[in-house]
């Protein structure tokens, strides 16, 4: 191939199809690769393999019975969009582990799910991020899947019988094509209620809009009062500064210091502290767990611990992470110039033509402290601060 060749873990081990994997009812076929798969302790049969698929998918009734708290679900504000333009909105996301093999050659990952509340014949459906995760090789005319782990090739084989029978209950007599979409004879899905966010948006009758047409799933929210003059600057413009938004977790590097450094103002009488550890019931535990895989995805690693997280129920049954910081508090002087009263801040935004909100929710903007400290500083442990 021309340019360059990069190589990854598993470029040394060598990935081989051959007559030995034929192993059908009938050959040559149109049936669809249906396995079954680990995720998170649970062996989940009839899930379909979909290389045509940008989205990884477990249907919810398959989540609940894996008796995993739908309070663990992150936002998914990006909706599916299936075969023929119809689209569905993920009740959220989360990642689990999906592991394949057994015990003498095992390869486990962690996957990024949609959870989607909708009829379908399957459990669940693996796309390009599931195959590309475990870098596997899809040979769907031998209906078989390979994989690379630590001691040799992991070989994943569909279950053609299934497969023909899940078709057949489907649309029997008929060609089926996949759709993410809502079943027509489905009831209808319950309305989730709506924050203030939510609720200002359907108000304000906004819209989303790429930045890139070449990258379509990468959209920002305007609003759809806007004339096509405004709206072709206003993009214009967010398409030139598009290098500030993060749309994973991995895209936060952090603000430079060139810009702006942080310092705490701590009272010099002030003893460093470390608060004792509170002990917390088993759901909340899980919810602290997965808004630390949260902060490690954005690269954010401090090994000692401070101060207690704080998990706060939320009126939509969320959860919010806080942080317990009483004891920084009372460490630093009361601020003379606090922020500005919502009444003034009201009246100076009444005369401008446009006005933007940053809605930082799911992300984390670093700013890094200040390298020169003073030496009986309270936080001197912290690297960074986090702003929601």
């Amino acid at each position: 191939m021309d340019g360059p060749v990069k190589e990854i873990q598993w470029s040394h081990l060598p990935i081989v199809f051959s007559e030995e994997d034929v192993d059908l009812l009938s050959f040559p076929h149109t049936d669809a690769l249906v396995i079954d798969a680990n995720i998170q302790g649970w062996t989940i049969g009839k899930i379909l393999v979909d290389m045509g698929s940008s989205a990884d998918i477990i249907f919810s009734s398959t989540f609940d019975r894996m008796n995993i708290d739908r309070n663990l679900l992150q936002p998914a504000d990006v909706p599916l969009i299936g075969f023929g333009g119809k689209w569905v909105n993920a009740l959220g996301k989360i990642t689990l582990p999906v592991s394949f093999g057994d015990l003498s050659n095992p390869r486990i990952e962690y996957v990024t799910f949609d959870i989607v509340e909708m009829n379908y014949p399957y459990n669940a459906i693996f796309g390009r991020g599931l195959i590309n995760k475990f870098e596997a090789i899809v040979h769907q005319l031998y209906l078989c899947m390979k994989m690379p782990a630590s001691k040799g090739v992991i070989t994943v084989r569909g279950n053609q019988q299934l497969a023909r029978d899940i078709e057949r209950g489907v649309a029997p007599g008929q060609r089926n094509v996949h759709l993410v979409e809502a079943d027509k004879k489905s009831p209808p899905l319950k309305e989730p209620k709506r924050d203030k966010e939510d609720t200002f948006q359907q108000e304000c009758q906004v819209k989303k809009a790429p930045l890139d047409k070449h990258l379509p799933d990468r959209q920002v929210t305007i609003s759809a009062a806007l004339e096509p003059e405004e709206e072709h600057e206003l993009l214009e413009f967010l398409n030139k500064n598009k290098d500030v938004f993060a749309w994973l977790a991995s895209d936060l590097r952090g603000v430079s210091r060139d810009i702006i450094e942080h310092r705490l103002d701590i009272d010099p009488k002030i003893k460093p502290k470390k608060q004792r550890l509170r002990k917390m019931s088993d759901e909340k535990v899980a919810v602290v767990k997965a808004e630390v895989q949260r902060l490690l995805d954005a690269k954010v690693k401090y090994p000692t611990w401070l101060a207690n997280t704080v998990p706060v129920k939320k009126k939509n049954g969320k959860w919010r992470r806080c942080i317990d910081f009483t004891d920084l508090y009372k460490a630093c002087p009361k601020d003379d110039f606090p922020l500005p009263r919502i009444g003034k801040v009201i009246n100076d935004a009444a005369n401008s033509h446009l006005m933007s909100l940053l809605d930082c929710f799911s992300g984390y903007h670093q700013i890094w402290m200040k390298r020169r400290r003073r030496k009986n500083e309270l936080h001197n442990s912290f690297r960074n601060i986090l702003f929601r």
